[in-house]
């Protein structure tokens, strides 16, 4: 039987041995703070300041993604320094929007990407915004809403439109195309082509699920992600990872086309006169898709307009227009199809039209005059009347 004195003795080694994993477990977490403070530094100094995009996309009850309701968040980057504010329904508005439309108001619902959201610019420079402002000023009651989510697919889209913005009475659709949603329309597995037709392939698409919905309302996941270089440029990577892995997967799982397989126009495509097979299928599933977009607006006595944002190369800034133009009739009845290519052109090399030190989307010059082109088309076109 131990004597009190042993007792004493072996507590006297317990403590110590407890203070030198204190010591150690103090020493460990000093060196993570250090290597992530000297990754913040490396980071910045080699790379330079981090396009700080926080990304607040979720679950929507109708199956898709859509932006996190009641949200706010900030953008930084070399460029730009913006507010973000999300009404209960998941649009970029400072107002909640009802179903139920005012009497005598017009209402169009935009659609789109992080351009129609309008990352890198404040809520009223978006082109939405200032085709609102200018229709407005044209003496009509009208709302846009907007309803852009940042890596939005024209898939998402269209079930977007048919499962929840039809409850909005639109009385005009918007959608604005860019070219990476060739690549996210097969991401995200939902619609297929069977020979000439579109066929629904899945009823829902939430890359990441139920992960990716904890992390986009986590407030560290957040509180990093509006603030850390090193966590964003680990964030980026793995993120455009997952998106070519999801790309690759439908690639695959994906049908063949038994569609004709002709090589589109070099008029339609300046920059690849020459399309190969698998770009050929993408070009045909977005214009299916589109053709059933002007479809459910047609069905609905709803005017359809398409903005096709023009595409910058990165090396000589040269512009580009991707809209599957050789597989679409842009004369259907009620259709009105707006090209940002000429309208930029002009003014390219002129003014600064994509910002250079973020994730390269348009600039508040540029929106503007889409808006107001956007504007002026509806008004000589008298879609709102």
């Amino acid at each position: 039987m131990p004597t009190r004195s042993t007792s004493a003795a072996r507590a006297g080694l317990r403590w110590p041995r407890r203070g030198r994993l204190a010591a150690r477990v103090a020493l460990a977490a000093t060196g993570c703070i250090v290597g992530c403070l000297l990754g913040e530094l490396a980071i910045r100094l080699v790379l330079g300041e981090q396009p700080k995009f926080a990304r607040h996309v979720v679950r929507a009850p109708w199956g898709i993604r859509y932006n996190d309701p009641s949200s706010r968040y900030r953008h930084r980057s070399a460029d730009v320094d913006v507010e973000f504010a999300i009404n209960r329904q998941g649009m970029r508005c400072d107002h909640d929007v009802e179903h139920a439309k005012p009497a005598g108001r017009r209402r169009i619902v935009s659609l789109g990407d992080s351009y129609t959201i309008g990352y890198e610019v404040a809520a009223n420079e978006t082109f939405s915004s200032v085709l609102e402002a200018r229709l407005r000023a044209a003496g009509l009651d009208v709302e846009v809403l907007n309803c852009g989510v940042s890596g939005f697919s024209n898939a998402e889209e269209c079930l977007y439109l048919e499962r929840e913005l039809l409850n909005y009475s639109p009385d005009l659709v918007l959608v604005s195309f860019f070219d990476n949603d060739l690549d996210d329309n097969g991401r995200t597995g939902l619609f297929q082509v069977d020979g000439e037709r579109l066929l629904p392939a899945a009823q829902e698409y939430v890359p990441g699920s139920e992960l990716a919905d904890w992390l986009n309302r986590s407030t560290l996941f957040n509180f990093l992600s509006e603030r850390s270089d090193a966590f964003v440029f680990v964030k980026e990577a793995l993120t455009c990872l997952l998106k070519h892995e999801a790309i690759v997967l439908h690639a695959a799982e994906a049908p063949p086309s038994r569609g004709k397989d002709e090589p589109a126009p070099a008029s339609a495509v300046p920059s690849k006169p020459v399309l190969t097979p698998e770009q050929q299928a993408k070009r045909k599933l977005c214009a299916l898709i589109f053709e059933r977009l002007y479809s459910v607006a047609r069905a609905h006595g709803i005017p359809f307009v398409v903005q096709s944002i023009a595409g910058e190369s990165p090396v000589d800034h040269a512009l580009a227009e991707w809209f599957p133009l050789e597989l679409f009739d842009v004369h259907w009845p009620g259709f009105e199809f707006v090209s940002t290519i000429d309208l930029l052109r002009p003014w390219n090399g002129k003014e600064l039209l994509y910002w250079r030190r973020s994730h390269h989307h348009w600039t508040p010059f540029a929106h503007r005059l889409a808006g107001e082109e956007l504007a002026r088309r509806i008004l000589d076109k008298k879609l709102l009347q």
